[in-house]
């Protein structure tokens, strides 16, 4: 047989840019690249043709739903189901991103009726996992069992493995498969071109990424004399009281509210330090990507963050939800520019050794080789 085919299903893609649908559309080029035969699946979306490519990766947005409550749902589900039925023979195997879409119950019944093989990723691990997600949905005990016929669940992180064999899935059906970041495009920066006691953050602005925390150790840097700069990549609904606390804070003029990007590598490469402040996380591409340019970060030490970061061997992991320790964490790199700049060159040297996404797309590939020869 040739290559297979596979078909990967995100609910939301580009132009929508968070970090599964960065990861999903870099895995498929690569893949692609690499002899693949990738299409994504995705939700129609305002504004967007029904099918286009990005870069080489085919696109098509032939999910349908209705905004309407609980109809979203159902139509979400019922569009998604059609889709795999009626295209049955252009695909060998679905590859489902993101374990509570409802795109991941429909697969399972495709599988079950067409022997399809299936693979689904777990996107987060923690208090907002995707298991805990699956279980606000109605019928969640229905859906758990069915999903547990994939033939594999692939887990990010160690917190997310050990989550998939609580909720009862088989060790022989989980494989652990990182994300990956392409260390061409992130490189590190040239040192003359940086910007001393620049700090840089780059997510969503909601609550999970906790950014008021960041905030408020500024401030406390700042009542010690200590004066950086705050770069804010990102957008989110926390957007206005953030910029709100910075005023009553008397920050505003440290901090640099720029909203979202899609390319991100010229303000990594200009800031000395990356902080990641979240209260929950998965395998978190931007930590990632920040060291792939040699940037010592600092993180709060949730979900899959202790699988990247070893405290003081290539970056720095703080409690979540702890001010005082973010704050001494920046002073310390800001004091000892040898750690830091230690740190950048050894977090660099990890994400090259282990976390390359050409060796990650190789993996995937290697597991979707071992799928096709199981009958």
């Amino acid at each position: 047989m040739n290559s297979p085919r596979i078909l990967m299903i995100i609910s939301l893609f580009y132009p929508a840019i968070g970090g599964a649908e960065q990861q999903t559309l870099r895995l498929a080029e690569l893949l692609i690249k690499k002899g693949a035969a990738v299409t994504i699946l995705t939700r129609k979306m305002p504004n967007c043709k029904s099918f286009e490519t990005f870069g080489n990766v085919p696109v098509y947005r032939f999910i349908r739903t209705v905004p309407w409550g609980k109809l979203f749902g159902i139509s979400y589900c019922l569009s998604c189901l059609w889709y795999l039925f009626r295209e049955r023979n252009s695909y060998d195997i679905i590859h489902c991103h993101i374990l509570q879409g409802l795109h991941s119950f429909a697969a399972v019944c495709i599988k079950r009726l067409f022997n399809k093989k299936l693979i689904v990723k777990v996107a987060m691990a923690g208090a907002i996992s995707d298991f805990a997600e699956l279980k606000k949905m109605a019928f969640a005990n229905v859906f758990l069992r069915q999903i547990q016929h994939v033939d594999r669940l692939v887990t990010i992180c160690s917190q997310s493995t050990q989550e998939a064999l609580h909720e009862g899935f088989s060790s022989q059906n989980i494989i652990q498969i990182p994300n990956g970041v392409d260390i061409e495009q992130f490189t590190p920066g040239q040192e003359a071109k940086k910007i001393r006691g620049r700090i840089i953050f780059i997510g969503t602005l909601d609550y999970r990424k906790n950014v008021s925390l960041l905030i408020s150790a500024v401030k406390m840097l700042k009542d010690a004399g200590i004066l950086v700069t705050l770069d804010i990549i990102g957008d989110g609904p926390e957007f206005p009281q953030l910029q709100k606390m910075a005023g009553s804070l008397d920050v505003a003029k440290e901090i640099n509210f720029l909203g979202s990007f899609s390319e991100i590598v010229p303000f990594l490469q200009r800031a000395h330090i990356f902080v990641l402040p979240s209260q929950f996380e998965g395998l978190p591409n931007v930590v990632l990507e920040a060291m792939a340019c040699g940037l010592p970060v600092i993180a709060t030490k949730v979900g899959g963050v202790p699988d990247i970061i070893q405290h003081r061997a290539n970056g720095l992991l703080i409690p979540p939800d702890d001010a005082e320790a973010l704050c001494a964490a920046i002073r310390e790199l800001f004091d000892d520019t040898t750690l830091e700049a230690e740190l950048g060159a050894r977090a660099r040297e990890t994400v090259v050794r282990h976390f390359s996404l050409s060796a990650v797309a190789d993996r995937y590939t290697a597991l979707y080789k071992t799928l096709i020869q199981i009958n």
